[in-house]
């Protein structure tokens, strides 16, 4: 099998975000396990992985429609295993929690949605990722217990998905105005 097919399925780059799925078993086991230094460490090497899926994917020429639902999915299962399980620690707000998933599971909705009106998969936008990020953050020092970068975390977050939510939901609508 190669890895280097541009706009396929087996491209490094998307292997790299596949990984994400798998290292979401070891980060959960990490965290609920107490573990959270050792969570903490693998969920930077799951941020690092999703940086060099991009990078590679740019650098190689081989960005790719599969690649555009790889990559957020894996960061949606992974930051929403993550944040639960913070939440069943007591690490994070449960009205937090449910602004995150809520918000990936409108995006994905919507998604599917504009799935009906248009054939091309959309890529993520810088909104999303800084929204991601943010809430990455936050995670990562809910793991450590820092209480003060966890409360600009979460309202980091917030602002950041409110701003990617809106962007999203604007060109869903100029996806169907188009229709």
């Amino acid at each position: 099998m190669m890895l280097s097919r541009k706009n396929g399925l087996y491209t490094w780059s998307n292997g790299i975000s596949a990984l994400r799925f798998v290292i979401t078993v070891p980060i959960a086991m990490a965290i609920y396990q107490d573990m959270l230094y050792l969570s903490f460490a693998l969920c930077w090497f799951a941020a690092f992985t999703d940086w060099l899926d991009g990078y590679i994917a740019r650098r190689t020429d081989t960005v790719s429609e599969w690649g555009k639902v790889i990559d957020p999915l894996a960061d949606k299962v992974l930051v929403g295993t993550v944040v639960l399980l913070l939440l069943i620690k007591g690490l994070l707000p449960g009205w937090f929690v449910g602004v995150v998933v809520a918000r990936d599971l409108l995006i994905l909705g919507g998604s599917a949605w504009a799935s009906k009106y248009s054939t091309t998969v959309l890529p993520s936008m810088m909104s999303g990722k800084l929204a991601v990020s943010a809430i990455a953050f936050t995670g990562v020092m809910a793991m450590i217990h820092a209480t003060t970068a966890v409360e600009i975390g979460v309202w980091s977050s917030c602002f950041f998905m409110a701003l990617s939510l809106w962007q999203y939901i604007k060109r869903l609508h100029g996806i169907i105005r188009q229709a």
